[in-house]
């Protein structure tokens, strides 16, 4: 006897049928335990405790620059004005999301007159939908 009539006479359909139906609610009952990977958002300039304590009147603006990098954003009208923004979504100890804003202002001779720090806890809007796709 061949081996495919062998196999044919010890595979009966309903057993394949069975195997197959099997095989397919295992496969897509896995997929309700799926989550897709969201990976972590950091944008704007990493502005560290440190480096804001290091902030003091008096710095050019290439000091400030060193410490914290470019501005994010520069007044069109008002040079000596600058913005640093930094938003974080990796999960630590205090908070989930994490905002801060810094505020300079320089003085006529570009020197660092005066800086303001704001610091806020962001929630986003959590996308539970199938795939962020919005369908289900």
């Amino acid at each position: 006897m061949s081996k495919l009539n062998f196999l044919k006479k010890t595979t009966s359909p309903l057993r394949a049928s069975a195997l197959i139906a099997g095989l397919a609610i295992s496969m897509l009952s896995g997929c309700s335990y799926l989550e897709p990977y969201k990976a972590p958002l950091v944008q704007g300039n990493v502005m560290t405790q440190e480096s804001i304590q290091l902030l003091q009147e008096g710095l050019t603006k290439s000091q400030v620059r060193e410490l914290l990098g470019p501005p994010m954003g520069e007044h069109p009208f008002n040079p000596q004005h600058w913005e640093y923004t930094y938003y974080s979504s990796i999960e630590n100890a205090q908070n989930k999301e994490h905002s801060l804003q810094l505020v300079l202002d320089f003085d006529k001779d570009n020197l660092l007159k005066s800086w303001k720090e704001t610091e806020q806890s962001v929630q986003l809007k959590k996308d539970d939908s199938w795939l962020g796709l919005g369908w289900f």
